[in-house]
């Protein structure tokens, strides 16, 4: 088995864990057509994604604004707004009018499995480089795209899906719910970027604890999600 296949199967490895992970959260599972085709929209929308950013950060670049003011309008306004958007057009246009999502436990992960998809592609991409491998171990870099980068893309557009649940029971501040949601899911993405700007050891360590914090209430607020009626109809 030659490098580059190896490289391959281990950066789907990530992605897979976790989507099994949070497909057995899921008291009535999907249906495993449904479940590809949204993972798969979330690997495509790393296309639009990819040039997006490419342009907006080109045109970032010529502004001449340096230091911390470059770094959060990259983070926020650039990496977070636009990734934090198309994942959620991909599920949105792919499953949340689904008759199939029959419980509000549904949107998040639904959310989660879009996230999964393009977390994915940004694996492959990273395992293929040759220049990624020869500083990291393959075995290292797979533990830290699993609890770092690709952690992140689900619990933020987990957290989406979360709001957008609580949204439709609470159809007075539908909109204002879904926009806190969006809005701290790109913060969140944001602040994990931000701290990898700092040096090398202590951002990876905020990074990591600023990932697992999230995901002990991000948890917590999936079994409140479980408690609530089923929806019939969005």
């Amino acid at each position: 088995m030659n490098n580059t296949l190896i490289a391959f199967l281990l950066a789907l490895l990530p992605g897979l864990i976790w989507l099994v992970y949070f497909i057995k959260k899921d008291n009535l599972p999907e249906p495993k057509r449904k479940i590809l085709k949204v993972f798969l929209a979330g690997m495509l929308m790393s296309v639009p994604i990819l040039c997006f950013e490419l342009w907006l950060l080109g045109d970032l670049n010529k502004l001449g604004i340096e230091g911390t003011a470059f770094l959060i309008i990259k983070y926020i306004f650039v990496i977070g707004l636009i990734e934090e958007l198309f994942k959620y057009f991909a599920v949105r246009f792919c499953a949340l009018k689904s008759s199939e999502i029959d419980e509000p436990i549904d949107l998040p992960i639904y959310m989660i499995i879009g996230a999964l998809g393009f977390a994915t592609i940004e694996n492959i991409i990273l395992f293929c480089n040759q220049s990624t491998i020869l500083l990291l171990s393959p075995a290292i870099l797979t533990f830290g795209r699993f609890l770092g980068a690709t952690l992140l893309h689900l619990l933020a557009s987990g957290i989406i899906g979360y709001f957008l649940a609580l949204s439709f029971y609470h159809l007075k501040y539908r909109y204002i719910l879904f926009s806190i949601g969006f809005i701290l899911a790109v913060i969140i993405h944001a602040t994990f970027n931000f701290f990898l700007e700092s040096d090398i050891i202590n951002g990876v360590i905020r990074s990591f604890a600023l990932v697992l914090i999230i995901f002990v209430f991000f948890l917590l607020g999936l079994k409140r999600i479980k408690k609530l009626k089923s929806i019939c109809k969005l």
